[in-house]
């Protein structure tokens, strides 16, 4: 379990107090020099991004990196769609999953081009980068961005503090997300979870990050059966066992997960995730207590 970072202070956007083009330009070059030092190039989230013999870069998905015949493209636009779906053909709404496709070469003329092709494939990652290097990364925890939660999200206000824990295990931890937890349940409350030791940082709780801990909200205000029912399951803990238990049955290859995002869904992997952390000890104590 990794240690709480240090703090930083900034503006409320995550940058420093410096100009966003004076940021810009600086990470830009910075993230470049740091790669040109490195002779096989650097790994950022799932891009291996190499030094060009000439001038320019080579990107390329980090397990394609001696593979032969990959797609190539040398618009650095096209890091859009290299980004935008799954090697199934599902849409990525976080671009830190590690479901990154393979099969493309990207090459870009200059450090202009890189910034471009970087932003499209980890949005605000080269900045982020920077900033939390130079310490200048604002951090900000739960609780804090909660608070400005409205309307359907309010409710992520009363998510307790274990509520937070789990769903951060469930949701952002390097299984399903690349990027480097940097922020905390609150001033007083570190995240005791694998926070991840990836080049990409985390400042804050994403929008994908918020709409699960909704869902966790949910799951704590739901009536518990009657003593005895079913191990004491909730409705949703049922449900999400009944999913399961009728997807395996149709053999492991056969179980199709739901969207990425769609958390309503029960065989959705973060929410499995989740189950595993609450509803897997629960079955288990009431095992032990048969015996």
């Amino acid at each position: 379990m990794s240690e709480a970072p240090a703090r930083s202070s900034g503006t409320s956007d995550g940058a420093s107090h410096d100009s966003p083009n004076s940021v810009a330009a600086a990470s830009r070059k910075a993230f470049s020099a740091w790669v040109d030092e490195a002779r096989d190039g650097r790994t950022f989230g799932q891009v291996l991004v190499r030094p060009a013999s000439s001038a320019g870069y080579y990107l390329c998905h980090e397990d394609d990196a001696r593979a032969a015949s990959l797609e190539l493209h040398e618009d650095p636009l096209a890091a859009r769609e290299i980004a935008k779906l799954t090697a199934t053909g599902e849409y990525r709404p976080l671009k830190s999953s590690p479901n990154l496709r393979r099969g493309w070469e990207l090459r870009v003329e200059d450090t202009r081009g890189l910034d471009t092709a970087m932003n499209y494939l980890y949005p605000a990652g080269v900045v982020h980068w920077y900033l939390h290097r130079k310490g200048k990364l604002e951090i900000t925890d739960y609780r804090e961005n909660a608070a400005r939660q409205s309307g359907i999200y309010k409710r992520v206000q009363r998510l307790s503090d274990e509520g937070v824990q789990n769903a951060a295990r469930a949701c952002c931890e390097d299984a399903v997300c690349l990027k480097q937890t940097l922020w905390n349940v609150g001033a007083e409350t570190p995240l005791e979870m694998d926070r991840g030791n990836g080049e990409i940082p985390c400042p804050e709780p994403c929008s994908i990050f918020v709409s699960f801990a909704r869902r966790v909200r949910l799951f704590e205000r739901e009536k518990k059966r009657e003593p005895e029912a079913v191990a004491d399951l909730s409705p949703s803990e049922r449900e999400d066992l009944a999913a399961l238990v009728n997807a395996a049955a149709d053999g492991t290859e056969g179980i199709k997960f739901a969207r990425e995002a769609e958390f309503e869904e029960p065989l959705n992997e973060r929410r499995l995730r989740y189950r595993r952390l609450t509803l897997l000890p629960k079955l288990l104590a009431e095992e032990r207590s048969d015996e």
